[in-house]
C-alpha cells in the first residue's frame, strides 16, 4: 500500500478530510480532441458546501472559487457544465461523483461574482450544483399507467432512460400495496411524491413515504423505517454526541480524535413547543370521513395520539421495542375527563373512496394512510435540534444519533451532573449541510435533527374537576354608551 493510501485512512484531527477531485467538465470539446474540455478547479476552491435533506428529492451544493485564470470565460461557465467531486473523511465512506460511473453533478447557476485583490486580476464567485436527475426532472414528463407494488413504480421512474435515467443506487422499503395508477403527464418527482403519499409500509403500521437523495444514492422509505430495522427492533445510533470540553486527551496525553468528533461546536433547539399549531395540524387527534360514491356509504375514522402511540416505533425505545407512554406531548386534561387527543374535530378530512375501481388492483384505503400520516408529520414538525459538529462523510440524513445534554440545574459540588430527561436521547437527522473549508482545512456539518418521544416518561396531567363557573353577561355597546 502506498504512503498516500495510508494517509487516506488516518484521521489526524476532528474535521480532517481529503479532497481528491474537483473538476468542471465543459459542454464543449477540448481543442484537438473528441473529449470534453475540463478544468481542475481544486487549487482555486475556497470551500465546498453539500446539502442533503429528507424533504428534498436531490442533493445540492455550491463551490466558492477564487479564480485568477478566468475559468469562467475559458470554459465558459454557462450552467450546462458537469462537476466531478470526490471527497471523504479518512477511513470513512466516500462522497464520489465521477464521469466514469455516470454520476456526475450538474452545474446550474453562477452568482456572487466580485473582484478580489488589489490588481483586480482575481475574481471570486460561487458555482451552484445539483444532481443530474434534477435536470432530467425538469425536461421529462410521465404519462403512463403503472400496476403492482408502488416501490416497483418508483424504481422504474428512477432507473428508466425515458424518465430520470439514474445510475445511482436506490434503496426502497417494500410496501403493502398492489394497485394501479395512471400518471397524467407529471414530472418524475411530482409523480413519485404522489406515489409516496399513497404508500403503506409492509412491516410497519405507518403510512406516507419519503423520496430523497443522500450522498450514497436515492431512498424511498417511511419515517418509521428510520427509527427501526426489520420491523421489529430500534435502529442503533450511528454517532453519540455529548457536550464536553474540546480537545479531550487520551491517557497518553494525545488528542482523542474520536471524542472530538463526538463534541458539538454549538447547539440550539427550535420550535420545541407549539401546541396551537399541533392541534390545528391534527397531531393530537383528527377525523377522516370517507364517501364511497358507488356503494353510497359514508364512514368515519377518529385518530387518538395517546391511544395509538404504542403502535409505532419512535425515536426512543424500550430494549429495542416499541414504547407505550414516552409521549413527546403529555396526557393533559383540558375539560374534566377529556384530553386534547379526545377532540378529533380539531382536524377534519373528507375524501372520496370508491372500491374495486381497477378489478384486481386496489387503491390503498385512505383510513390506512391519512390519519397516521397527518399525526406523524405533525410530530416531526417541532422539537428540532440544530447542531454544528465536526464533519464525517459517513453521516447521512435518515441516520439516528444520540445527544447527551447535561441538566442545566445547579448541583452540589459532590453530586454528579445528570442528563436532561426530555432533551437528551435519540434523534433522527432530517438535514445535513457539509462544509469543506479548504483554507482552514476543516470539514464541519450543520445538522437538523428531531425527536418524537422522550427517554423519560412525562408526568400525566391532573384531571379537571367539575365546578360551577360564573359567566359574565353579554353587554350591548349602546347600553354602555348611555351610562
Amino acid at each position: 500500500m502506498a504512503a498516500s493510501d495510508n494517509q487516506d485512512n488516518i484521521i489526524n484531527y476532528a474535521g480532517d478530510f481529503r479532497l481528491k477531485t474537483c473538476n468542471i467538465i465543459s459542454f464543449r470539446k477540448a481543442e484537438g480532441s473528441e473529449k470534453a474540455f475540463r478544468v481542475n478547479i481544486q487549487p482555486q476552491t475556497m470551500n465546498i458546501t453539500l446539502v442533503e435533506d429528507v424533504t428534498m428529492p436531490c442533493i445540492n451544493g455550491s463551490i466558492d472559487v477564487a479564480d485568477g485564470q478566468d475559468f469562467r470565460t475559458m470554459l465558459p461557465l454557462t450552467g450546462n457544465e458537469r462537476l466531478e467531486l470526490h471527497v471523504f473523511t479518512p477511513g470513512q465512506r466516500e462522497i464520489k461523483y465521477m464521469e466514469v460511473t455516470g454520476t456526475t453533478l450538474n452545474v446550474y447557476k453562477v452568482d456572487k461574482i466580485r473582484i478580489s485583490g488589489g490588481t483586480a486580476r482575481q475574481q471570486i464567485y460561487r458555482v451552484h450544483f445539483t444532481s443530474k436527475e434534477a435536470i432530467r426532472n425538469g425536461i421529462t414528463r410521465i404519462s403512463k399507467a403503472f400496476t403492482g407494488p408502488i416501490e416497483n413504480m418508483v424504481n422504474e421512474i428512477v432507473k428508466d432512460d425515458k424518465f430520470l435515467a439514474s445510475r445511482k443506487s436506490l434503496v426502497v422499503e417494500p410496501t403493502a400495496t398492489n394497485t394501479k395508477f395512471v400518471i397524467p403527464n407529471l414530472k418524475p418527482f411530482r409523480a413519485i411524491k404522489f406515489l409516496a403519499d399513497q404508500s403503506v409500509a409492509k412491516n410497519y403500521l405507518n403510512a406516507g413515504y419519503l423520496f430523497y437523495e443522500d450522498t450514497q444514492g436515492f431512498n424511498f422509505r417511511s419515517f418509521e423505517s428510520m427509527f427501526a430495522k426489520g420491523g421489529h427492533t430500534a435502529r442503533p445510533v450511528i454517532e453519540a454526541y455529548a457536550m464536553q470540553p474540546a480537545k479531550v486527551r487520551t491517557p497518553d496525553k494525545n488528542i482523542d480524535v474520536v471524542k472530538d468528533l463526538q463534541s458539538p461546536d454549538s447547539y440550539s433547539f427550535v420550535d420545541v413547543v407549539n401546541t396551537l399549531e399541533e392541534i390545528n395540524n391534527g397531531l393530537f387527534a383528527n377525523r377522516l370521513v370517507t364517501n364511497d360514491i358507488y356503494n353510497k356509504k359514508i364512514s368515519t375514522y377518529d385518530y387518538d395520539y395517546h391511544d395509538n402511540f404504542g403502535n409505532y416505533f419512535h425515536t426512543e425505545h424500550n430494549d429495542g421495542g416499541k414504547v407505550n407512554e414516552k409521549y413527546l406531548r403529555p396526557l393533559v386534561f383540558v375539560d374534566q375527563d377529556k384530553a386534547l387527543s379526545d377532540y378529533p374535530l380539531a382536524k377534519l378530512m373528507n375524501v372520496v373512496d370508491t372500491k374495486k375501481v381497477h378489478n384486481d388492483y386496489e387503491f390503498t384505503p385512505p383510513e390506512n394512510i391519512l390519519p397516521h400520516k397527518v399525526t406523524q408529520r405533525a410530530q416531526l414538525a417541532n422539537f428540532h435540534l440544530i447542531m454544528t459538529v465536526p464533519g464525517q462523510t459517513r453521516l447521512n440524513v435518515g441516520n439516528m444519533i444520540s445527544f447527551a445534554l447535561p441538566d442545566q440545574r445547579p448541583v452540589a459540588h459532590d453530586q454528579a451532573q445528570t442528563l436532561n430527561p426530555y432533551y437528551s436521547g435519540r434523534y433522527l437527522i432530517l438535514s445535513i449541510k457539509h462544509k469543506f473549508d479548504m483554507i482552514a482545512q476543516k470539514h464541519t456539518i450543520n445538522l437538523r435533527a428531531v425527536k418524537d418521544s422522550v427517554p423519560t416518561q412525562m408526568p400525566d396531567g391532573l384531571e379537571v374537576l367539575e365546578k360551577e363557573e360564573s359567566k359574565l353577561e353579554t353587554v350591548s355597546l349602546y347600553d354602555l354608551d348611555d351610562v
